[in-house]
């Protein structure tokens, strides 16, 4: 191990408060000619929003800095930071809130290859003002990939890593390390079996670890020692894509993927779990399309303030075979429940390009923040991501006045657009009856069709090709309109 020595500071941007939108939403945008992602969002106590991620060159993607942005509460940019190895690729993965309003930051670094070989974890304090300190780099043997990283602060305020290394073609291997506050090694654990990648970490009240493996899809229960003493299937065969929120101690509620008694696509199903490895005593729900493919956040998609507002996020309509760089439509979404897992609303956000959620929590006024990624398949000649910040209220409403806003929430969404023989329907819950009207462009409407569902569909093979003009309203507040195209 050595010293962060090596890393140069490229940019550090110090903008003033500009607070022209004085309201608890907004939307931010993270362009430039860069491959931009977002990794990992957090909230302090005096409601300024950090992220944190990495950029690289769209020509060179796995050359990445790390990337660290400020926003004020009103969406404003404050602060932005830019670091990098020379001849390595470094992106920030988690950041850890010391209870101070600073971050530990547990980074990951490989080199510059599509292999992603020469891996360390990188580990540093870093403030509010972005200052760093206190860093370390821990590297591992030069033939191992880097997989996946997640960490907690234990009630010692020591940290907990578990690392998940690649050795090609063989399965990953993962690790456990736990490290002082000065990030002196002080345990560890190597787990040699090819089956364990820990997407999530949590201690226990009697200091035993809960971990959830991703790739057997299954809770695991370790002992002081990090042995694995218990393990339990996640109940309803919800896959990965997981997200964790924890109700107390020993209860916690969980979102994923599966396709339990359906056919594909799959759907978004969460439960509330009474018990860290006991499966017996859970309640489960889950919101699906009938025809698209729809994922939770990528890093974590559910989170809550209050147990009775409780915010899950995903993406609708992601590119199953392309989930980076999708070339289709796809949507934010946002869905609201009970402490019963009850669905309260759904929202969409977006639909004008390709777009990933990474990461959903609650804020501190009630509403939620969700960050992502943004590709424009239609006008972009490389790959290339912008990150996409929303702030929302606890109606999951973006109330910003601001002239620049682009993003329309959503209550009932169509596609595909353009499209050809049908048109598709996706209502908001909160909505148990609707109208669809389209007309053509002198305004002659064509089709005039009631719905009490949130799913629809209305044929469209007697169209001519050419572009329509629709309307989804309602006597209680719905009202979507915009084209359609038919090609």
């Amino acid at each position: 191990m050595y010293r962060i020595t090596t890393i140069l500071i490229m940019c550090m941007l110090v903008l003033p408060f500009i607070n022209e939108a004085q309201n608890s939403t907004f939307e931010y945008s993270f362009i430039s000619n860069s491959n931009d992602m977002v990794y990992d969002i957090a909230e302090t106590s005096n409601d300024d929003i950090f992220f944190c991620g990495s950029i690289a060159k769209a020509s060179n993607k796995y050359y990445q800095s790390m990337l660290f942005v400020k926003l004020n509460q009103y969406g404003d940019l404050v602060d932005s930071l830019t670091l990098k190895i020379d001849g390595r690729s470094i992106f920030a993965k988690r950041l850890l809130n010391n209870y101070t309003n600073d971050f530990i930051v547990v980074s990951m670094i490989s080199d510059t290859l599509v292999t992603r070989n020469e891996t360390g974890l990188a580990l540093f304090n870093l403030d509010t003002d972005f200052n760093l300190s206190n860093g370390t780099i821990y590297n591992f043997d030069s033939i191992y990939l880097f997989e996946e990283v997640c960490a907690t602060i234990l009630s010692n305020n020591n940290i907990l890593a578990s690392i998940a290394l690649r050795i090609h073609p063989s399965g990953p291997r993962s690790y456990i390390y736990e490290f002082n506050s000065g990030f002196d090694s002080i345990d560890s654990k190597y787990y040699p079996d090819d089956s364990r990648i820990i997407s999530h970490v949590h201690e226990l009240p009697n200091n035993n670890i809960w971990t959830l493996n991703m790739l057997l899809f299954r809770y695991e229960l370790l002992d002081t020692n990090y042995n694995v003493i218990e393990t339990q299937k996640v109940p309803h065969s919800i896959l990965s894509n997981y997200g964790v929120a924890w109700e107390t101690d020993t209860s916690f509620y969980l979102v994923g993927h599966n396709t339990e008694n359906f056919s594909e696509p799959y759907n978004i199903s969460y439960i509330k779990q009474y018990n860290p490895i006991d499966t017996s005593g859970h309640i489960y729900n889950y919101w699906r399309s009938t025809d698209t493919v729809d994922f939770p956040a990528v890093w974590n998609g559910i989170d809550f303030k209050n147990k009775d507002s409780i915010f899950i996020g995903g993406t609708k309509n992601i590119d199953f075979y392309s989930p980076w760089y999708g070339y289709q439509k796809s949507w934010f979404v946002v869905l609201q429940t009970d402490s019963l897992l009850n669905l309260r609303w759904e929202r969409f956000y977006g639909g004008d390009a390709y777009y990933i959620m990474t990461k959903l929590i609650a804020s501190n006024d009630g509403g939620c923040i969700i960050a992502g990624q943004r590709y424009d398949y239609e006008v972009a000649t490389e790959e290339e991501f912008d990150i996409i910040i929303l702030k929302l209220n606890n109606e999951g409403l973006l109330t910003t006045t601001n002239e620049d806003t682009v993003f329309n929430m959503q209550e009932a969404i169509i596609y595909p657009n353009p499209g050809n023989g049908v048109i598709n329907l996706r209502i908001g819950i909160q909505h148990t009856e609707s109208l669809f009207e389209l007309f053509d462009i002198n305004g002659r409407q064509i089709i005039s069709q009631r719905f009490t569902s949130s799913h629809g569909s209305i044929t469209t093979t007697f169209l001519k090709n050419g572009t329509y003009i629709y309307k989804i309203t309602n006597d209680n507040g719905l009202f979507e309109g915009g084209k359609w195209i038919k090609q």
